[in-house]
């Protein structure tokens, strides 16, 4: 005789009760648990941040608003945790945060940018504008990304610890010759607006030409002497870099390798800046000051961009709109297919 229903429903009651619990997740702090600061402070300073995802969310959209809200939080955590953050405190990463969305609603309106006290360069930038939009047009990023690596990488140069910018074109012209004699050279490795390796930079053939990003008229390198003499090309040099951001964004999004789709989530401001400057603090979701500005300055020149502007000390001066459907001429080594 078959069981009846209810001792089949106990069996089964009895064997769910059996399975292990699965673990639960810690929840997320809250932003005021993240705010060591007495209550009246803390307020203040969370009034603060509602007030920047607020402008961001008017100015460039809900998904911008909730990148600054993973930053600032992740960066907060980071603080709290021991792990390598842009600044010792919170207050002074939210000070940094409303000096940067100050100047993203400026040029969103077309006004004077103030730059002055943020660590930027937009004078490596801004000539390289034409440049910029296409090489990261090509790979399908977001021109603010590949804008941001140039701009971190440019201002590190400027700063006199150490004289970066000296030391590194010195051993860069030291071992293009010995690359010219001996085929390789042991020392310098990184080049260009973007500092790209050449190691890099010949690994990027196959992927260029899927995007058809690459003129087939035009021989791809293939070897160090080659590459570094395509690399001293800006365009080339930022084709390049784009080139490799693309395959790490799409093995991060978990996007097949071969995928040509349109990126545009604004978390990318700081994945990019980030793992092309150093990627395992990426990795490990770590703060510093690239990555930290490099995800500001993505947004500001994803703005900036957009439009003609002139440079007058730290003023950016908005000139003539770059309109929907503008069209720049191409850079001298950009090919002439269409990705």
């Amino acid at each position: 005789m078959p069981p009846g229903p209810w001792l089949v429903l106990l069996a089964a009651g009895l064997f769910y009760l059996a399975l292990p619990i699965p673990p639960t997740l810690p929840p997320s702090p809250s932003l005021r648990d993240l705010l060591p600061y007495p209550k009246a402070e803390r307020e203040a300073w969370v009034s603060l941040h509602l007030s920047l995802k607020a402008s961001l969310h008017l100015l460039l959209g809900e998904k911008a608003a909730r990148a600054y809200d993973r930053l600032l939080r992740l960066e907060l955590q980071n603080q709290r945790s021991g792990k390598r953050a842009a600044y010792p405190e919170a207050k002074s990463a939210l000070l940094a945060a409303r000096h940067w969305v100050e100047a993203i609603g400026q040029a969103k309106r077309g006004q004077r940018v103030d730059l002055e006290g943020l660590p930027t360069a937009p004078h490596h930038v801004l000539p390289y504008a034409r440049e910029i939009r296409a090489a990261a047009s090509a790979l399908g990023i977001p021109y603010g990304v590949l804008a941001a690596i140039v701009d971190n990488e440019q201002y590190g140069g400027d700063k006199a610890l150490g004289l970066s910018r000296g030391v590194r074109e010195v051993a860069d012209g030291l071992a293009q010759g010995l690359a010219e004699v001996q085929g390789h050279a042991p020392l310098s490795r990184t080049l260009g607006l973007a500092q790209m390796s050449w190691e890099d930079a010949l690994k990027q053939q196959d992927r260029l030409r899927l995007f058809g990003a690459w003129d087939p008229a035009r021989p791809f390198p293939k070897t160090e002497t080659e590459a570094r003499k395509a690399l001293e090309d800006p365009y080339l040099n930022l084709l390049f870099t784009a080139s490799r951001l693309r395959g790490y964004f799409n093995a991060l999004l978990g996007l097949p390798p071969r995928d040509t789709r349109l990126l545009d989530d604004p978390w990318l401001y700081y994945l990019g800046p980030a793992w092309h400057n150093y990627p395992l603090r990426a990795q490990n979701l770590e703060t510093w000051e690239d990555s930290f500005h490099g995800f500001f300055k993505g947004l500001l020149y994803q703005v900036v961009l957009e439009g003609r502007w002139h440079l007058e000390g730290s003023i950016l001066i908005p000139l003539k709109a770059w309109g929907p459907g503008a069209q720049d001429p191409p850079p001298s080594s950009l090919p002439t297919l269409t990705p």
